[in-house]
């Protein structure tokens, strides 16, 4: 096993280090630090793909108009943080041919668009080369591991973290990188190598440049989604109609809507047509099954809690597994 080496600065970036005694003043001095740049957390959100910020949530944290929610007891991280240095260990173990350096406590700052911050997991350097890599540790949820595979079942890095890592070597101007990941399914962490590429970067760098302007220049990003609106509007401050008849995008999407809405209908008053038969055929039995589908009108009983007692039938659909002659 080759000697780590300290964090490279090999150009284009300079390094800031926490040096605090505790680890927690360490933390919370990198913490506060984050509203002096983009990570590289944020730049799923920035992006658009994240599926748990929009870009005006994070502009409102950024612009310090909203304190960011602490997530440091949610059991994904607690689980992350705890695994994250043995996860470094073992790729350390299994790469005698690379030095990995820690990441930790420190921060890459690039010298011509000192917003874009890199706070890396660690860094791997081939001697062979010379050349320096990211190391980006992940630790995947059991509900996470459709995202780390391709419709042909295929490993693949998320879209979300491919964006993290892009934007690393966006700040770092390394040529690739390492995702090591533990996918919670009782097998070795996985290993997936990031080239660098420069659609890529150009996207990422300029994303990025567009989201600091919102936020240095203080000016509201688009609005993403339902949380958007009621977060900055948790009521209407205008009683008015806006007539926006003019606005060829948003009758487009009146109508879509309204298609889709009509679709919609049409499929419940057909799904309702098609269960009454069903109940009908069912009769007094408790169910059917025909075509490999199975169709129940079962009795219940509801006692009387927070809601009044009742009781009748309850239908359900499904498509039940196969089993052997042997099972009942």
């Amino acid at each position: 096993m080759r000697k780590s080496l300290a964090l490279p600065e090999t150009g284009g970036y300079h390094i800031v280090r926490y040096k605090q005694r505790k680890a927690s003043e360490r933390k919370e001095a990198w913490r506060k630090d984050r509203n002096k740049g983009i990570g590289g957390s944020d730049m799923s959100v920035v992006l658009g793909i994240s599926r748990f910020k929009t870009p005006y949530r994070l502009w409102l944290e950024k612009t310090g108009k909203k304190e960011p929610e602490d997530i440091s007891g949610k059991w994904a991280v607690v689980k992350g943080n705890a695994l994250e240095n043995k996860l470094r260990q073992r790729f350390r173990l299994i790469h005698p041919e690379w030095q990995i350096t820690d990441g930790t406590d420190a921060v890459l700052v690039r010298d011509d668009k000192p917003f874009m911050r890199a706070s890396l997991d660690g860094a791997i350097h081939d001697p062979e080369t010379g050349e320096w890599g990211v190391l980006e540790i992940k630790t995947a949820g059991s509900r996470r591991y459709g995202d780390w595979h391709d419709e042909d079942g295929d490993l693949k890095v998320p879209d979300y973290y491919l964006a993290q890592v892009t934007y690393y070597l966006a700040v770092t101007g390394w040529k690739w990188g390492i995702v090591y990941a533990d996918l919670s399914d009782g097998n070795e962490p996985v290993e997936l190598r990031v080239e660098r590429d420069e659609d890529d970067i150009w996207a990422v760098e300029r994303a990025a440049a567009q989201f600091w302007h919102f936020v240095s220049a203080d000016i509201m990003p688009e609005f993403k989604d339902q949380t958007d609106v009621l977060t900055c509007f948790p009521e209407p401050v205008d009683d008015g109609i806006v007539d926006l008849d003019s606005d060829e995008k948003t009758v487009d999407l009146m109508r879509a809507y309204a298609d889709v809405k009509a679709a919609a209908k049409d499929a419940k008053d057909a799904e309702d047509q098609l269960k009454q038969q069903l109940i009908v055929k069912i009769g007094g039995a408790t169910g059917i099954e025909a075509g490999g589908y199975r169709a129940t009108y079962k009795a219940f009983e509801r006692g009387a809690y927070m809601v009044k007692a009742s009781s009748g039938r309850r239908f359900a659909f499904s498509k039940p597994k196969k089993t052997s002659k042997g099972d009942k």
